[in-house]
């Protein structure tokens, strides 16, 4: 990843795992304590970076619009710009601005 975290995925046979989506539903509640994530093909996720849960969401989320690109099936015209101007996130543009202003 960009912040040098990374997410885990490995192949286990024994844990309950859920869906991307649910998983994803279940941290936006607050309630992704222990959730092992099935990303398909064998392949497993959990919040065991230095983020915890928050990282997992976030990295799940990311997950998904990736997988959303790769089928084709992403609705990209929340990000179509009008005059030139592009709308980012709140934390985006937050970043963006304190790059900007490293001296």
């Amino acid at each position: 990843m960009a912040d040098g975290t990374l997410m885990t995925a490995r192949a286990r046979s024994t844990d309950a795992r859920l869906g991307l989506d649910e998983a994803i539903a279940r941290l936006e509640a607050g309630k992704g304590e222990g959730l092992v994530v099935d990303l398909g093909e064998g392949r497993t996720a959990t919040a065991s970076g230095h983020r915890g849960e928050e990282g997992l969401l976030q990295r799940l989320r990311g997950h998904r619009m990736m997988v959303a690109l790769a089928s084709g099936a992403a609705d990209l015209s929340q990000f179509s710009t009008h005059s030139g101007v592009l709308k980012v996130a709140p934390l985006v543009q937050e970043i963006l601005d304190a790059a900007g202003h490293r001296d």
